[in-house]
């Protein structure tokens, strides 16, 4: 029988890529993925087909496919060059620590980005979109040319960051988790720390955040601790102190009592106590230095 596809297999930090050629006619030949990979036609085109519909996967196209469906494919390669696809792994562990550093140093100016809009649910992703095909094609080259490229572990982990970076912002986001109960987690923990950069200044309920995640105080206390490393009163906190430091060091005239209360604390003591249990000064002479 006829060898259909060649592989060869790139390790890279936290995944894994693989490039398929094929250089022989092929009809209906099956695929099927267990858990999400992103792929790349780098050269060709192939036809993807399943019990619902069939499509073409275009040459600088990203493609999802959905996970525990049957496909197949229809390969026509070209006479002078095989069809050839990239096939990129990521560790699911990774990627859910990826989207939750972006939370954690959410900027109000991100919000056009899409990352936090609920788009509906797709089975498949599929998109011609230059910034996606460009970032996994960089992530390609830089470790398939690693001489050129000079490339380390870090500069693949930096590749591979802005790629899921760039799939936060698509309906891709909803296929890179894989389970219905950790995509309602994460995206409940998301919600509850966006509406605290938001509004960390004013008053914030542990109940009105229980009530965003979708669970209770106890459960949305451990779930928190778990991917933040810490509680979400302590998060808050730690915001607020942030802000008074950046006061103290811009507008130091407006006083230190004024500087209390626009950071979100209710008392000048709790505010000088928690001040210098974090950044080890009082705020009397974080000003002074």
């Amino acid at each position: 029988m006829e060898k259909i596809e060649e592989r060869t297999v790139f390790s890279i930090p936290f995944g894994e890529l693989n490039v398929f050629e094929t250089n022989v006619v092929c009809h209906d030949f099956p695929f099927f993925f267990e858990k999400p990979v992103i792929t790349l036609m780098l050269s060709g085109n192939k036809i993807i087909r399943n019990e619902e519909e069939s499509f073409e996967f275009k040459e600088r196209s990203v493609f999802i496919p959905p996970c525990n469906k049957d496909l197949s494919i229809d390969i026509h390669p070209d006479f002078h060059e095989p069809t050839k696809c990239l096939v990129l792994n990521i560790e699911q562990e990774y990627i859910d620590h990826v989207f939750s550093e972006v939370i954690e140093n959410w900027h109000p100016d991100w919000d056009r980005t899409g990352i936090m809009m609920k788009e509906n649910t797709v089975k498949k992703f599929i998109s011609s979109d230059e910034s996606l095909w460009r970032s996994l094609t960089n992530l390609y080259n830089r470790r398939i040319d690693e001489n050129r490229y000079r490339t380390s572990d870090f500069l693949l982990s930096l590749s591979l960051k802005e790629l899921i970076y760039e799939l936060m912002k698509t309906n891709a986001k909803h296929i890179l988790f894989q389970s219905d109960k950790t995509e309602t987690i994460q995206n409940g923990l998301q919600e509850v720390v966006h509406f605290i950069k938001q509004n960390y200044r004013e008053p914030i309920t542990i109940k009105k955040l229980s009530s965003l995640a979708g669970m209770s105080e106890a459960n949305l206390f451990k779930k928190f601790k778990h991917s933040y490393n810490c509680t979400p009163v302590e998060y808050i906190i730690q915001l607020r102190i942030e802000h008074a430091k950046q006061l103290l060091i811009s507008n130091p005239e407006i006083g230190i009592k004024n500087i209390c209360f626009e950071s979100g604390f209710n008392t000048l003591e709790y505010f000088y106590r928690k001040f210098t249990q974090i950044t080890g000064k009082s705020p009397k002479k974080f000003t002074i230095n």
